[in-house]
């Protein structure tokens, strides 16, 4: 566990290196991706030619024997509920940072974009069980205790249960919210029920994140690899044509479920690499989703 004062500065260093992408995602696509995608009734007024008969209030209508129609305004907030899988299969990395580094940055943005946006977020942690809740809240430093929440996640040599997860979300989320799912999707098809079920209730959005090795690895002889879930270890040769078979066709096993799951449960995904830039896959996934809403 790390000292608070370390703590304290790996917050301050995360906020001080997300703050330009903050800027750039706040000043575009995620205020007009996801603001305004609910109504909220206002006030009523009567009913002139032209208005929506959906609009019509029958009960005020009755009343008052006249017609009259709800106005509705976009709703002014945000609920954000960001859901981070903290298993330990995201204690792995091949170059300057692991994918557990890599999912804190993203939570780290997608929080202080919330705040920025006058919208609440909350948090919610798991990896075989649930670790860690923060029911949402609005401002700046309940965004950074959020961050520190990520950060201060233990290194769990377990496998995530993302059913689990949403369980325990389902029974504490009240209202409609935009949750973004932050993982590796190593959980295989566990969880589709869960999965389709919030897919249906909320706007749901999965993060994928992934290390460019887990897909390919080197011909760089023997090596020694040690499984982040459970801790054992072993020695494999990358140069063995038969190893490098069995590796390629594990990693699209893989890939063909995490797709399939994917798409039995409406899920939408965007896949962030620890080797390249954050904001860019999130502007490119948020602008096709503003095209895909907008026809």
């Amino acid at each position: 566990m790390e000292n608070t004062h370390s703590l304290f500065r790996r917050v301050q260093r995360i906020e001080i290196h997300t703050r330009k992408l903050v800027d750039q995602l706040v000043g575009g696509d995620y205020r007009s991706v996801f603001r305004g995608q609910g109504m909220e009734f206002s006030d009523y007024r009567p009913y002139v030619e032209g208005d929506d008969p959906r609009l019509i209030d029958w009960n005020v209508t009755a009343r008052s024997n006249t017609p009259f129609v709800k106005l509705l305004t976009e709703e002014r907030e945000l609920l954000v509920m960001l859901v981070v899988d903290v298993s330990g299969s995201l204690n792995f990395g091949s170059v300057n940072i692991t994918k557990a580094d890599r999912v804190a940055e993203t939570a780290a943005v997608l929080a202080l974009s919330a705040a920025r946006s006058n919208d609440r977020v909350g948090l919610l942690t798991y990896g075989n069980k649930v670790h860690d809740y923060m029911p949402p809240d609005k401002g700046r430093a309940h965004s950074l205790a959020l961050i520190r929440r990520v950060l201060q996640a233990s290194d769990y040599k377990e496998k995530a249960d993302v059913e689990i997860a949403l369980r325990f979300l389902g029974r504490v989320l009240k209202k409609r919210a935009l949750i973004f799912l932050v993982s590796d999707f190593r959980f295989g098809s566990k969880g589709e029920r869960q999965l389709k079920v919030f897919s249906r209730k909320h706007d749901l959005v999965g993060i994928h994140v992934y290390d460019p090795r887990e897909l390919r690895v080197p011909d760089v002889g023997r090596i020694r690899f040690r499984d982040p879930e459970s801790g054992r270890e072993s020695v494999v040769n990358t140069s063995s044509a038969g190893w490098q078979r069995a590796f390629a066709v594990k990693v699209q096993e893989q890939t063909a479920q995490r797709e399939l799951l994917c798409k039995r449960t409406k899920l939408d995904v965007v896949s962030i690499s620890t080797t390249e830039d954050l904001i860019l896959p999130l502007r490119r996934f948020f602008h096709l989703r503003k095209k895909r809403r907008a026809h």
